[in-house]
């Protein structure tokens, strides 16, 4: 039998920083991804996460989306840091 061994591991789904411009109320319009800006056509769902606050503060509010070219996306706004990010 074979053996292999990993030699290199990355985490699946790594949230990539994007730019958002959103609506006055946080709604998200478009984002700068992959080079250019797209428009959100439909944002389809809306959770927040709030959790481990003992270790390292996490406080997100997600967003399901589909760009206005049909490609759906899971963003989030890092309430802790003020970033965007969109998960690949």
């Amino acid at each position: 039998m074979k053996t292999i061994t990993a030699t290199r591991l990355r985490p699946l789904n790594t949230p990539v920083q994007v730019q958002v411009r959103a609506t006055a109320e946080g709604r998200p319009v478009s984002l700068h991804f992959r080079g250019k800006w797209r428009g959100i056509a439909v944002v389809r769902e809306y959770w927040r996460i709030d959790d481990e606050w003992w270790r390292k503060p996490i406080s997100r509010d997600y967003r399901d989306v589909v760009l206005s070219d049909g490609k759906p996306l899971t963003v989030y706004y890092d309430r802790v840091d003020g970033s965007w990010y969109v998960h690949v």
